[in-house]
């Protein structure tokens, strides 16, 4: 399986460091185009580590032209040869070069950065550096990296020291010299510590790491439910993604969780984690559940949950819809959970939906407000053109399915009756609402505003989510939101845009005012089938596993071209995608 490393950067599971090649015009990477080792416990801005240059048998800087890259090995060939890269280890990446006399500079990337430096250490046992070992204290990234040489010897380059920082720093790997005698291709271990180095220094077989990375992805790929036959190599790359994907626990993050991506989107938002538990589920069973709590754990005393938390970060300010019940409804068919995790669950997510209702419905009107377009998930939607806080109908379908599930939870759990009914009660007051507040006579779905109660309908798909409802959505409103889905206001060749193509606000690469977007999509097709259309269930499900198939597991995508946009390695498409996938292999609804 071949995969592009300038789209998807090469790691391994567990692992906060990745190699991503860049190019000139990476809107976000200022630096020269190459190939870059990247740590991913910092903000994005600060990731980029070290550009990894490739050396001639003279010491002169060549380029990386070609890359090859898959679940066991990343290959990056240069005129002179190439370098191939394995994950000996979640902290450890091996480096060999083909032939002898290839060598290869690690510059890190250091510049008005403060009390960096680079400085050789005695091997274990020896009294003095003998050229095999450096240690590179990144502190703009947090962490120090070891670097052995395992095959040839290391220069430091640290002439711009002034005295208290690196104002640059690099380290050569290079041939032993005429004397030594030692004409081996070269080999280089860097580790990442998070604290001090052990003394330890790395000892993994290259071939035997590079093996063992195979062996790991066949097993999780061999778990992965079936797609069509002409999906099969699109599966692979999908669960290439989600497998190379997650992270280990540490800092904020309290259990190994999976990453949106591991090029610049590299952290979990409260509502893109929910997307990778589902597909995670028959798969990963464990890493879905860590991966669904993930934000749960950093619970704020109200209830609410963060907008995105990493290793190192948590950004509140912002919420996510509360799609939750929704999630694990869906977590619940397909793994076995137990009593206790349920229970878990269930206090959780009742505390986050109390929040909502006590918290976000300041008019007390029965419907509940985003303050902003990033609490919907639908950052720029046009829901939002005039100033929220809004009532959105689809905020009071999530609530009304969350606590559907809460009350079905409640009589499972054994709680008492009382609160199995008043969840009900408060689901079903949210359909009413919404159907009352939030629908025209005609079943238009509206925006309004809180407070004025003033109306506007833009042409965006995020009016149209109410459909996950399924029987519970009003009959009235039913047929009206189905032909507006089967019609193409909304249907492209490719999938659902997010504003209406005939709009005069649709963009084609607008983010929500337009792209098609995995979570809708997955959302919407879920609502669908439930209003019994499974029909346009799969033609839609069709459509968006076709338009991954030629383009990959973009961010999302140009809804009349099917081309990826923004971020290229995102996991909930690539989640949505096996999702889907599998729905289509089965028998049809």
């Amino acid at each position: 399986m071949a995969i592009d490393p300038a789209l998807v950067p090469f790691s391994a599971p567990l692992s906060y460091l990745a190699l991503g090649v860049h190019a000139k015009d990476d809107w976000w990477c200022e630096h020269p185009a190459g190939l870059f080792l990247r740590e991913l416990r910092t903000s994005r801005d600060e990731a980029l580590v070290a550009h990894l240059v490739p050396l001639g048998p003279d010491g002169a800087p060549l380029a990386f032209e070609r890359y090859a890259s898959g679940p066991e090995s990343l290959r990056a060939e240069c005129a002179a040869g190439a370098w191939e890269f394995v994950f000996a280890d979640p902290a450890t990446i091996l480096a060999r070069a083909d032939r002898p006399g290839l060598g290869l500079r690690l510059d890190f990337l250091a510049e008005g950065r403060r009390f960096q430096m680079l400085f050789a250490v005695p091997p274990p046992g020896s009294a003095a550096p003998d050229g095999t070992l450096l240690l590179a204290n990144a502190h703009k990234n947090r962490v120090r990296f070891l670097l052995a040489a395992r095959a040839g010897r290391l220069v430091p380059d640290d002439s711009r020291w002034d005295g208290r920082d690196a104002l640059s720093m690099a380290a050569n790997l290079v041939a032993g010299g005429p004397e030594s005698g030692d004409t081996r291709p070269l080999e280089l271990a860097i580790r990442e510590y998070t604290g001090e180095w052990d003394g330890a220094v790395p000892a993994a077989d290259f071939a035997a790491a590079r093996a063992a990375q195979a062996a790991d992805f066949a097993a999780f790929l061999a778990r992965v439910p079936a797609a069509p036959p002409e999906l099969a190599e699109t599966r692979a790359a999908a669960a290439h993604l989600l497998w190379s994907c997650s992270v280990a626990k540490a800092g904020y993050l309290g259990r190994d969780a999976l990453l949106m991506s591991k090029n610049w989107m590299d952290r979990l938002w409260s509502w893109d984690h929910c997307f990778n538990a589902v597909a995670l589920a028959p798969v990963h069973p464990d890493l879905a559940w860590d991966s669904f709590l993930a934000p749960f754990d950093l619970q704020a005393e109200d209830g609410s949950l963060p907008d995105s938390i990493s290793e190192g970060a948590v950004v509140r300010g912002f919420v996510k819809p509360p799609i939750h019940g929704w999630a694990l409804r869906r977590l619940m068919a397909a793994t076995e959970l137990s009593e206790a995790q349920l229970s878990e669950a269930y206090g959780r997510i009742a505390r986050w939906t109390r929040w909502w209702l006590d918290c976000r419905d300041r008019d007390r009107d029965g419907l509940c407000e985003y303050d902003h377009g990033n609490d919907s998930g639908w950052d720029n939607g046009t829901a939002f053109l005039r100033l929220p806080p809004v009532e959105t109908p689809d905020l009071a379908a999530f609530l009304a399915i969350q606590c559907d599930v809460l009350a079905d939870l409640a009589r499972r759990l054994g709680r008492p009756a009382a609160e199995a009914a008043e969840w009900a009660r408060i689901a079903d007051a949210q359909i009413a609402a919404m159907d009352r507040e939030l629908f025209d006579a005609a079943g238009r779905p509206l925006v309004r505003a809180a407070y004025t109660h003033e109306t506007f309908s833009p042409d965006t798909l995020m009016l149209r989510i109410p459909v996950l409802l399924g029987d519970r959505l009003p009959a009235r409103l039913r047929a009206p939101l189905l032909a507006d889905l089967e019609s193409d206001r909304f249907l492209t060749e490719w999938g659902y845009a997010t504003e209406s193509p005939a709009s005069p606000l649709y963009r084609n690469d607008g983010y929500w005012r337009g792209p098609i977007w995995a979570p809708s999509t997955l959302l919407l097709c879920d609502g669908i089938r439930a209003c019994g259309r499974p029909d346009l269930a799969r033609r839609v499900a069709e459509r968006f596993c076709r338009m991954c198939a030629k383009s990959g597991f973009a961010e999302n995508f140009d809804a009349l071209t099917g081309e990826g946009l923004r971020d290229r390695a995102y996991t909930w498409t690539a989640a949505v995608f096996l999702v889907l996938a599998a729905e289509l292999a089965g028998p049809s609804a």
